[in-house]
């Protein structure tokens, strides 16, 4: 199955990173980098003709519309595709993880830095191991 990686992180550096590390992980040859959630919300809106699948690997604290902004404003888009959300943060608050569990877009969570290791965690989530395997 086709699916597209999004990564939405306010640190250009942190896009590059990761962007790096899910090609050589071989999750996606071409993941798509936003430094703020307005332009990723912007392409999710653009890609309303698509049904692949939407995974962002989204950061939560950024500046004017922060990642939690980003996950409540998603479910009023209307998308017919189906979106995942690893948060990928900086964030050692526990309260954060609690937060990010409450929300049903959520798939994951991880604690910077970003490694190999995560890009693997991120193939063995629950709802997106199948997308991966296909």
């Amino acid at each position: 199955m086709k699916y597209d990686i999004l990564i939405v992180d306010d640190e250009d550096i942190i896009i590059k990173l990761v962007r790096h590390l899910l090609i050589k992980s071989g999750l996606h040859h071409d993941p798509q980098g936003f430094l703020t959630g307005q332009d990723a919300l912007g392409y999710l809106n653009n890609q309303k003709d698509s049904n692949n699948p939407q995974i962002i690997l989204l950061d939560i604290n950024m500046p004017d519309f922060d990642g939690w902004d980003f996950l409540d404003f998603i479910p009023s888009m209307g998308l017919d595709f189906p979106v995942y959300v690893v948060i990928i943060t900086s964030s050692i608050n526990k309260s954060d993880r609690i937060k990010a569990s409450q929300y049903e877009l959520v798939a994951g969570y991880i604690e910077k830095p970003v490694s190999m290791k995560n890009m693997e965690e991120i193939k063995a989530l629950e709802p997106l191991s199948s997308l991966f395997n296909t």
